[in-house]
Parts: structure tokens; C-alpha cells; sequence
């Protein structure tokens, strides 16, 4: 065997979920750019964006894959210390990704759940993994009953207020992109009632615009944060 790793030589990912699903294999170099592009989007947005899971465990599994050939490099390698770098900043990566979306449960727990109810009763995907999705219910339930211990000693207080208005996302924030795209008539939404201006983008085009006006575009991987 080789003393050496090159990540552009590694297997295709050819899991039985893509063998079920007829979908073409991905390279480990793709896999890193679809999480990194994943990891840009949902830090510089304001809202948590659709799950990534797919990306998250074939990267995972190629970490894995990687850290079982460092074992067989002699200690003594220098190429051993550079792709044990890159193994630290793909699990960096992953880490940073998830930790993004915990901070965002936690502090849109109540409308995020409110828009994951809705989205199951129109029989829509859900932005959340199972995991996730349980975090959220157990930290609501933690914040409601932090909040009854508190009513409890001071009764006078507003009870239903905080659960009436509960914090939100700024969606009409401006973010910076990179279109993918060709994309024509794209209605920027500043959330005023005025009259909606319209604007195209170009491929590899870049812009500053309220998020509200790309959120779809973001979600369905046209555009990319940057």
C-alpha cells in the first residue's frame, strides 16, 4: 500500500442509497464542496435552511475512510501531519455546520417548530432532522417551563405574551450572493408595501439584496450565500 493519501483518489460514494435511488455517484472533492456551499448558506442566513443530512453523513463517511488510511502512514510521514489538516478541517466543517443550526433552534425555537407543524400538515419536507427535531421540543419545553417558574412568583405578569410573539429571524436583512444561474424576474422584496422591483441575475454574477427576495432561491441551491 502506498504512504500516501490524495482525497481527489477516493472511491466514489457509492452507498446502497444511491444504488436504491438511481442517483450519480459523487466524488469526495463534490461531496466537500456541496457542504461547504451548505455551510456558507445557512451561516450568512438568517433563517435555518433545509437540512443537509445526505451531505453531512457521506462526508462523515469519508472522514472515516480517511482517518483509517492515516493509521497506516508511518508517524514519521510529513504528508501524514498535512492530510491529518484536512481531516480537522472537514470535521471543523461538519461541526460548525450543526453547531449553525442549533444556535438558530435555539433562538427561533417556537417559529420554527410553529413552521415545521405546517409544513407536515401540508405534507411538506421538513427542514429538521429527527434529531433536531426532538432538541427543539425538549428546549421549548425547558424555556416554557423556566417561564412558569417565574409566573409562579410573580403572578402579575403577562402570561401568554412572550408565547403570542416569540422571537423571529430579520428575513429582510441584506446578505451577499453568487448566482449559479441564469435566473430573470427575480422580485425584490424589501418588506415595505412599495411598488416590487424586478432584476436578473447572471451566472456567477454577485450582489447585495434583502435575503427575502433570494430565500427560495437559496433553498433550492440556485443562488449561494457567500
Amino acid at each position: 500500500m502506498e504512504d500516501s493519501i490524495n482525497i481527489e483518489d477516493f472511491d466514489n460514494l457509492d452507498n446502497e442509497e444511491n444504488e436504491e435511488t438511481e442517483e450519480v455517484p459523487l466524488t469526495a472533492a463534490e461531496v466537500i464542496e456541496l457542504m461547504e456551499e451548505a455551510w456558507r448558506n445557512e451561516k450568512f442566513a438568517p433563517d435555518i435552511l433545509p437540512n443537509k443530512s445526505e451531505v453531512v453523513d457521506c462526508l462523515l463517511g469519508q472522514i472515516s475512510y480517511m482517518e483509517e488510511n492515516l493509521r497506516n502512514l508511518k508517524t514519521a510521514d510529513f504528508q501524514k501531519s498535512i492530510h491529518q489538516l484536512e481531516v480537522d478541517r472537514l470535521r471543523f466543517l461538519v461541526s460548525s455546520y450543526l453547531r449553525q443550526r442549533l444556535q438558530k433552534i435555539e433562538a427561533y425555537t417556537f417559529i420554527i417548530l410553529r413552521q415545521e407543524e405546517q409544513r407536515l400538515e401540508q405534507n411538506e419536507e421538513l427542514y429538521l432532522t429527527n434529531s433536531e427535531l426532538e432538541f427543539a421540543r425538549s428546549y421549548k419545553e425547558s424555556i416554557e417551563q423556566h417561564f412558569d417558574d417565574i409566573l409562579s412568583f410573580w403572578p402579575g405578569l403577562p402570561s401568554d405574551e412572550w408565547r403570542n410573539d416569540p422571537v423571529v429571524p430579520n428575513i429582510n436583512s441584506f446578505v451577499f450572493l453568487k448566482s449559479k444561474n441564469e435566473i430573470e424576474g427575480v422580485v425584490i422584496d424589501d418588506g415595505t408595501e412599495e411598488e416590487e422591483d424586478l432584476v436578473d441575475f447572471k451566472t456567477g454574477s454577485q450582489l447585495i439584496i434583502s435575503y427575502n427576495s433570494v430565500a427560495n432561491l437559496v433553498r433550492s441551491g440556485e443562488v449561494q450565500l457567500i
